[in-house]
């Protein structure tokens, strides 16, 4: 049996909002430098990238596909008719045209060129049923964030209520940027349940491409063994999550609808600041102040659940009522059953990164995310100490410090769970602070 570094899920270049450098030696290219060994391969109910996913991967003894030296999952993403956003997985090129045969006549945009992420008008436990019955495997895609997800605000709050009966047949729900483990083993309802933890990425690149990923116990990287994996049969299974800390991620925090401030809150002293008229306003953020923070914020995040929040920064500029949204965090404080995590005995630990690209950004104070300072420094590490995998997670500290002491003492912290973040949200990432 060996380990596999995977990424599950991402796109393709006919998708709305992806790279059109996002192709098969651009990616490789990435997972070498990463550390991957199987990437997703995106899209491939789209007509013109299943032609071309079909011409380029090879197939081998095992049933498993490669490009090169890196392995691939036949992968797309669906949306349903609840808005749900479903990753799924497919054993062979044939599973993947029945499939597309079979939801055609309920989608209008499954055969476009940018349909890459096809709307399928058809209800969560129907479609999951279909592609279950077709031999694929299907599960809901970033679970939490506040779109296209299955737990977003004013939605489901259990996997019963969204697949009903064909409940059984989900083995799996991706995590997504916003959440981890620990959060989510909050939930009851998904204690039977694989946990995967994949990038999403819409471009080619360190920042993108493996920023999440997970170590998997099989014998080979075909479908059939991932399936035996995500069930966990016969020894396989999912070793280790690797993903974003969470408040690295888009969505973690509550943020209005319309300006996309962040809402935080600030104890103050004043007295009777514990009201919600109490506030400041920033380019970024909306400042709630109160005595007690934490009692306050408890009570905002059960007003904001009920729809009786209005964001305040709005109002004093347009003199409109727009709703604040509940990030991932609070949605799962509405929806949790327990306040802490409580994780069964199959559920493998969770790191929570930070990708190497994003650290020696903030050590160079570089805001651009094409930084070519930035680029020739990650390529230097690389080349010199091994893959980012191994930088962030394996190679002694001391080894590291050799190299760059900046870098090094950031990695320690990380890798001890003793940094800072500005928490992301309103599709604004998080930001690691430095005071340590």
């Amino acid at each position: 049996m060996d380990l596999f570094n995977t990424d599950l899920h991402i796109h393709s270049p006919h998708s709305i909002a992806v790279s059109k450098n996002l192709n098969l030696d651009t990616m490789v290219e990435t997972c070498k430098n990463k550390g991957l060994d199987i990437l997703g391969t995106g899209d491939v109910l789209q007509p013109d990238w299943l032609k071309y996913l079909e011409k380029n991967l090879k197939k081998n003894n095992d049933g498993s596909f490669s490009y090169k030296d890196i392995f691939f999952i036949l992968q797309t993403e669906i949306e349903d008719i609840e808005s749900v956003h479903e990753v799924v997985f497919f054993p062979d090129f044939s599973t993947v045209r029945e499939v597309q045969k079979k939801i055609k006549p309920y989608s209008k945009n499954l055969l476009d060129e940018w349909g890459g992420r096809p709307r399928v008008n058809l209800p969560p436990a129907e479609l999951v049923e279909i592609i279950t019955d077709l031999g694929a495997l299907i599960g809901p895609a970033h679970a939490f964030t506040p779109f296209k997800a299955i737990f977003r605000q004013n939605k489901f709050k259990t996997l019963r209520d969204c697949y009903q009966d064909a409940e059984k047949k989900v083995k799996f729900i991706e995590l997504g940027l916003s959440a981890n483990t620990d959060l989510a083993d909050r939930l009851d309802c998904l204690k039977n349940v694989t946990f995967l933890s994949n990038s999403d990425a819409h471009s080619e690149g360190p920042r993108a491409l493996g920023r999440e990923f997970n170590k998997i116990k099989m014998d080979n990287p075909s479908f059939e063994e991932l399936v035996l994996a995500i069930e966990r049969k016969n020894q396989r299974k999912i070793e280790l999550n690797v993903g974003l800390h969470p408040k690295l991620g888009k969505y973690f925090n509550m943020f209005c609808h319309k300006c996309r401030r962040r809402i935080i809150f600030k104890k103050t002293k004043k007295q009777g600041s514990s009201l919600f008229n109490q506030y400041s306003i920033t380019e970024n953020f909306v400042k709630i102040l109160a005595n007690d923070p934490i009692k306050a914020k408890k009570e905002y995040i059960n007003n904001i659940a009920k729809g009786k929040v209005t964001c305040p920064a709005c109002k004093e500029k347009f003199n409109k009522n727009i709703k604040i949204k509940l990030g991932v965090s609070e949605r799962i404080e509405v929806i949790s059953t327990s306040p802490e995590p409580i994780h069964p005995n199959h559920r493998p630990p969770y790191i929570n990164a930070v990708p190497l690209f994003d650290i020696i950004r903030s050590i160079k104070n570089i805001k651009s995310t094409n930084s070519k300072t930035v680029l020739n420094t990650y390529n230097k590490i690389i080349n010199e100490l091994g893959t980012e995998f191994e930088v962030l997670i394996e190679i002694p500290m001391e080894k590291i410090v050799k190299f760059d002491e900046g870098i090094a003492s950031v990695i320690e912290a990380i890798r001890a769970d003793k940094i800072e973040y500005t928490p992301g949200g309103g599709g604004t990432y998080g930001q690691i602070q430095f005071n340590i």
